[in-house]
């Protein structure tokens, strides 16, 4: 509170009087007033917001019922899951994963394609019997 009081006075030193300690305490008095009313808004907020149902997107492995892709998904470095999440959990497009990732859709492409190239090698690798397709963005899986 003290360090805001002070940049008001630093902001407004034209129109400190000779005299400032009045004129400080009433910008203190404003200051604290301004940061009772945020911890209201805060509060209130908080409120609305444990109020809401928000839905959590399932375990990747109870998406399939196969614990062979749960450990391959798991596997994965943290941006290959998220691209596979991105394009299969959201069902973004790559214009629509370039955007979250901030990057070209030509490289959310790339990207994309090389993070379904690794789950499937840890698929195969965790010797699952029966190898997932997964269809590239914008298309179904045969």
């Amino acid at each position: 509170m003290v360090a805001e009081t002070f940049l008001v006075a630093w902001r407004r030193l034209e129109e400190v009087p000779a005299e400032p300690r009045t004129w400080l305490l009433a910008v203190a008095r404003r200051v604290l007033a301004n940061q009772f009313r945020g911890e209201g808004r805060r509060r209130a907020l908080l409120g609305r917001l444990g109020a809401l149902r928000v839905e959590v997107a399932p375990d990747p492995g109870e998406l399939a019922g196969e614990p062979g892709l749960r450990r391959a998904f798991a596997s994965l470095a943290p941006t290959d899951r998220e691209l596979i999440a991105l394009s299969l959990w959201e069902e973004l497009d790559a214009a629509g994963i370039a955007q979250v990732l901030g990057c070209s859709p030509g490289a959310a492409t790339t990207r994309l394609y090389r993070a379904r190239q690794r789950l499937q090698s840890a698929l195969e690798s965790d010797g699952a019997p029966d190898p997932i397709t997964i269809a590239p963005t914008g298309r179904k899986a045969p």
